[in-house]
């Protein structure tokens, strides 16, 4: 669902993410801590945690588009979709990046990135909602590579249509919880947040699998 021309963009937003991850973490005095002013120190190599999932946000598009097997017009939306998503969502997490480097420098500047660093994620999260709300409206397609197999047009459309619910219901937690806590603790949800992504996509994978085993067993039994 990228084309060579949202690849390249997404490319040249997560490369200085990555530099600046690097960057960050070899100018500190202890390597393993990023100490925040007024705020709990955090792991460093959380900088590189906004490449990572940049990279593999954009790879799991750019691996769909290789593997859709439907006609022009009904992937078209789904590429106007993942362009949106996945450049919106690079740019934002560069940004969110920076004010975390920027915070740490612990620069003498007159402005509170703390309260920029949550708007910037509230942001993120909102585009996020966003986006997986639209996935269930989209035509349907079946990829040539994926877990379980083919869905078909039942299934297809309601493995759809759950997941982007239980995403939305996740990602409105996301966002309650960044409006509940401090500002000060605000970072220590990120872990957190990674994890609950990570059982999200073992879900995701394991329900497919599951639908995809019921709609051969329907097949097999009309034959």
């Amino acid at each position: 669902m990228i084309d060579r021309k949202t690849g390249l963009a997404c490319s040249a937003l997560i490369a200085p993410m990555l530099v600046l991850a690097v960057w960050r973490i070899l100018t500190l005095d202890d390597w393993t801590t990023l100490a925040l002013p007024n705020g709990s120190p955090l792991p460093a190599l959380i900088l590189l945690l906004f490449p990572a999932c940049s990279a593999l946000v954009v790879g799991a598009l750019h691996w769909d588009s290789r593997g859709a097997r439907a006609d022009s017009a009904r992937i078209r939306p789904w590429c106007n979709w993942a362009k949106s998503l996945s450049i919106g969502y690079c740019g934002g997490l560069l940004l969110l990046q920076g004010v975390l480097i920027i915070r740490s420098l612990d620069l003498d500047v007159a402005l509170d990135f703390s309260a920029i660093g949550r708007a910037l994620g509230i942001v993120l999260a909102i585009l996020a909602l966003l986006s997986i709300n639209q996935m269930p409206k989209l035509p349907w397609f079946e990829p040539r590579f994926a877990p379980g197999g083919d869905l078909g047009p039942i299934y297809g459309p309601r493995y759809l249509r759950t997941q982007s619910r239980i995403t939305v219901a996740v990602m409105l937690a996301v966002i309650a919880y960044s409006l509940a806590v401090p500002p000060t603790i605000a970072w220590r949800s990120v872990p957190y947040i990674l994890l609950a992504t990570a059982c999200l996509v073992l879900w995701s994978i394991a329900w497919r699998v599951h639908l995809g085993r019921k709609w051969k067993l329907e097949r097999s039994a009309c034959r």
